[in-house]
């Protein structure tokens, strides 16, 4: 099994977390041609169309089952929410604390994911374990992924749902097309042969036309899949730009970009990457360094395919990766000047703020350009006022980034609401204090 494919095996899509497809193969009743599902007996969280499929999946499914078996039977995590969303919330995170101590671990992200999204009743926020002997969630009959616990429940929320049922649908559309063995993470081979960046085009609309695939346009769920990988490199191209002159930008051989709070997003999405090379036709090397505590592992130079238009031309990619925060990888013998600095998705004023903190201490003696991205306009104001209260010389503060991800991906803290991978974006440089000196 590659590594792409134990990936894809170790995170759970959302029909699979609501209990409605097969934890292991994907498939619905229908598609598996069984009456139901057969449901995990100890955790009661996953649900199989075979035992077959139990079986292959038990290696990714083992250690989380236990630890859930362990919390049902602490009783204190399971005190009412009292039909607060608040309160719901907050025990969500207090039993994801309580699953770290039973594994001696942190979640992983693969496994927060599941807690997070685990069905519950839209109205009251009962999950399945709240439930009375023989009471079950029901679920939408058209998305399968959002619930109510009582028909009373449903005549309460069924008018709002009608409104985002489409959504759902969408965002389950895209997950099909993400969880295919062959996931398009598409990276247009055709170079831009008259070197008309900058600037980038209007819109995505606009870019698959620039790059010679229009088509796309045609199938929305494949070209919003399309947008959630190639995002980050137009992220970067949106950035540089910004940063750089015109013939400094188609002046640079080997160019380095550095990724801080690297994860799975960026590692499944390196394919994409290329799109940099091929927009640049004067590069001749392009090296990602992607540091991050969830690097698994310390990798000097790792050489990528490139396309054979690219490879002819002898043309490289190469991927460092260091699992470490950036702050510490800075001062390390590895350490070189990068052209730009990116973060995506940071979460800076809610996740982890105080690792941060170092970093972009760090980002601003070092008067790098940098471009970090962010969920929701609400994050990215808050990131916004944390940086400057760290002195850094804003110089695009919370806008919309036109490059975001058009994929819709659900809030799991919030009841029907969506956000969009890198959606809005920070671009930063320097202090504010070095212009008064």
């Amino acid at each position: 099994m590659t590594s792409r494919e134990e990936e894809l095996k170790k995170r759970k899509t959302y029909l699979q977390i609501a209990g409605t497809a097969c934890s292991c193969c994907h498939k619905s009743c229908k598609e598996a041609g069984v009456t139901s599902l057969l449901r995990c007996a100890r955790c009661k969280m996953a649900h199989y169309c075979s035992k077959e499929c139990q079986k292959a999946d038990f290696q990714f499914h083992k250690l989380f089952c236990l630890a859930i078996n362990e919390l049902y039977n602490t009783e204190e995590a399971w005190y009412s929410c009292k039909g607060m969303e608040s309160e719901w919330n907050k025990r969500k995170i207090y039993q994801m604390q309580l699953l770290g101590f039973v594994l001696e671990r942190e979640l992983t992200n693969y496994e927060r994911h599941v807690w997070l999204n685990q069905p519950k009743c839209q109205i009251c926020f009962k999950c399945p374990k709240d439930l009375k002997k023989l009471q079950t969630l029901i679920p939408c009959p058209n998305c399968q992924v959002v619930f109510c616990c009582s028909s009373d429940h449903w005549e309460k929320h069924r008018s709002k749902h009608n409104d985002l049922c489409a959504t759902y649908q969408i965002m389950l559309d895209c997950e099909k097309i993400r969880y295919q063995p062959d996931q398009p993470l598409w990276a247009p081979e055709e170079f831009d042969e008259n070197k008309s960046y900058p600037p980038l085009p209007r819109d995505w609309n606009e870019y698959f036309k620039w790059r010679k695939a229009s088509q796309l346009l045609q199938h929305d769920s494949y070209c919003r899949v399309i947008t959630n990988t190639l995002s980050l490199p137009l992220t970067i191209l949106a950035a540089l730009e910004r940063f750089y002159e015109r013939d400094k930008l188609h002046s640079i051989d080997d160019m380095v970009i550095h990724i801080a709070g690297a994860n799975q997003y960026e590692l499944l999405a390196l394919m994409t990457f290329e799109e940099i090379m091929h927009v640049l036709p004067n590069i001749k090397t392009l090296h990602l360094v992607m540091v991050g505590l969830e690097m698994s592992s310390m990798n000097h130079g790792l050489p990528l395919q490139c396309c054979p238009r690219c490879t002819k031309e002898n043309r490289q990619r190469v991927c460092s990766m260091y699992p470490m925060t950036y702050h510490d990888f800075a001062i390390s013998l590895d350490y070189s000047q990068p052209h730009l600095v990116v973060g995506f998705n940071t979460g800076l004023y809610e996740d982890d703020t105080e690792l941060w903190k170092p970093t972009i201490k760090c980002l601003l003696d070092k008067n790098l350009p940098c471009s970090f991205t962010s969920y929701s306009k609400e994050e990215a104001t808050e990131d916004v006022k944390l940086l400057k209260e760290w002195s850094a010389k804003v110089l695009v503060g919370a806008k919309e980034n036109k490059w975001r991800s058009n994929m819709p991906l659900a809030e799991p803290q919030e009841v029907d609401k969506f956000y969009y991978n890198n959606y809005y974006r920070t671009l930063f440089q320097g202090r504010v204090n070095k212009e008064k000196n």
